[in-house]
């Protein structure tokens, strides 16, 4: 892969392998990445990963979480638990459903209050998010080579068989609802309700392609950091371009591009490339001014860093340079309080439980949340009725509150039972794939595409992409032993 170069002015890291132990993931980095850039968990996975996979085989969360090495950057399983609850309680609070005229009124609150648009930059944590990813990527990918433990193909499939199971379920329930809908004469909500439990899927679409390129992008990044971070980014700057000049289609490769920068910055973060403390505060602070001038400016780019339906220049869809900016802002200023968050959480063990049981359900909430909430509206039409209040008005917030609760109430048992299947990949150990490199990219890709055609909204589109989640996922993407400790 040759010497990599610096990173902001910082010699990177030495290149011999991490000294970690691969079975309980509790990973001592090398000297030179220091104290506060400690290895932290998998992006993708509860807190504890591999060392489910090791020991006993259903450790209790106790265990789990004294497995925890002292010196673990327990930041990164903080922040992904932080994620999902900011995720969930962002889309309860925005989500719109009201009774107009004795119809469902959907939608989301930003389309009715513009001026909440200033409270996204709290709950918008998903470039953050990608920064993790990035990060628990690199890591996993060091020990898979260091081990020689399979090919890219291997590693793309294993990442994946523990990404999708959950969302394979998810798929097939509302598929099943579909379907049953038809004799019932509701297929029109039961189809609202199936993109509405959507909403939350856009991210799982991105992040199985930022998984399918971390193999061949992180060699090709510690090469040459600063040049292969300025190619990615002009790329992206090109793109930004012809998105402001309203070129169709093109612009749409940001939603790669942009989502992957963030993937990039979680890998520098991982190699030592990143300042820390101060100056890391201080680029966080730049980035947080730059934000606002973009957006403050009467530019193209809008004040909310969230998506709405019909939003003017909408920050994700694709990712713009605001999002950029405040994805940075955002991400430093964690990046910038990691270490004293992982000395908090590693002095206290009772916080530290929580983060590890947060985790180990995380992927199960962040799914489900939406269709439970879905749930939830649905009994309320079919019994007491939706609130007409106008959006944002005092009677409009009072009514979110018996919402939230009552979708924190349904969510409970759903995980309870998702979140076993959720558990059983993990537990699951590693195969290899049984086919060739191609092969694993395009299942990747058309899986991303059938989540993003989920979410979409259409359904003459989603329908099928339903269908195919199903059956791709179970046939390709399931752990055998996944498959066995469900059914028994």
């Amino acid at each position: 892969m040759g010497t990599p170069r610096g990173f902001w002015g910082i010699p990177p890291a030495p290149q011999q392998p991490p000294s970690w132990s691969p079975e309980y993931m509790t990973h001592a980095p090398t000297p030179a990445i220091g104290a506060s850039l400690r290895s932290g968990a998998s992006a993708d996975s509860p807190a504890i990963g591999a060392s489910l996979r090791s020991g006993a085989s259903n450790p209790s969360l106790a265990e789990m979480a004294a497995r925890a090495k002292a010196d673990r950057n327990r930041a990164i399983d903080f922040y992904r638990a932080i994620a999902m609850l900011a995720v969930a309680i962002g889309h309860w609070i925005a989500m719109v459903a009201m009774d107009n005229g004795g119809e469902i009124e959907a939608g989301n609150a930003l389309s009715y209050e513009p001026n909440y648009a200033w409270a996204t930059w709290i709950l918008q944590v998903m470039p953050l998010f990608f920064v993790v990813g990035g990060f628990s990527s690199a890591m996993s990918l060091d020990a898979h080579w260091r081990k020689n433990a399979g090919t890219s193909a291997d590693w793309i499939a294993a990442r994946l068989r523990r990404m999708m199971p959950p969302a394979v379920v998810l798929a097939a329930v509302w598929l099943a609802v579909i379907v049953a809908a038809v004799p019932l004469g509701v297929l029109p909500l039961a189809l609202a309700g199936v993109h509405a439990a959507a909403i939350p899927l856009w991210f799982l679409a991105n992040y199985t392609i930022d998984t399918a390129l971390a193999p061949f992008v992180l060699p090709r990044f510690r090469q040459n950091p600063v040049r292969f971070a300025a190619l990615i980014g002009s790329a992206f700057g090109f793109f930004e371009i012809l998105r402001i000049a309203d070129v169709p289609v093109l612009p749409q490769v940001n939603w790669v591009l942009g989502w992957l920068i963030f993937q990039i910055a979680g890998m520098a973060w991982r190699d030592g490339l990143l300042p820390t403390g101060g100056r890391m505060a201080a680029i966080a602070a730049g980035f947080w001014v730059s934000t606002a001038a973009l957006v403050l400016s009467g530019g193209p780019w809008a004040i909310s860093m969230v998506n709405a339906p019909d939003m003017a220049n909408s920050p994700t869809n694709p990712p713009t340079l605001a999002l950029l900016s405040f994805g940075f802002a955002y991400s430093a200023t964690a990046i910038a309080v990691a270490p004293a968050i992982s000395r908090w959480l590693a002095a206290n063990q009772k916080a530290w439980a929580a983060v590890v049981a947060a985790n180990s359900i995380a992927m199960s909430v962040y799914l489900w949340h939406m269709t439970a909430a879905v749930i939830v509206v649905a009994g309320m039409y079919a019994t007491i009725g939706l609130p007409s209040a106008a959006v944002g008005t005092a009677a409009w917030w009072m009514w979110k509150v018996p919402l939230v609760v009552a979708s924190t109430v349904v969510l409970a048992p759903i995980v309870a039972v998702v979140s076993r299947i959720e558990r059983a990949a993990l537990l699951a150990p590693r195969r290899a794939w049984d086919h060739s490199l191609p092969a694993m990219l395009v299942i990747a890709g058309v899986m991303s595409a059938a989540l993003k055609l989920w979410t979409g909204g259409n359904p003459a589109t989603f329908v099928p992409a339903l269908i195919v989640i199903v059956g791709l996922g179970r046939v390709q993407l399931w752990h055998r032993t996944t498959r066995t400790a469900i059914e028994a």
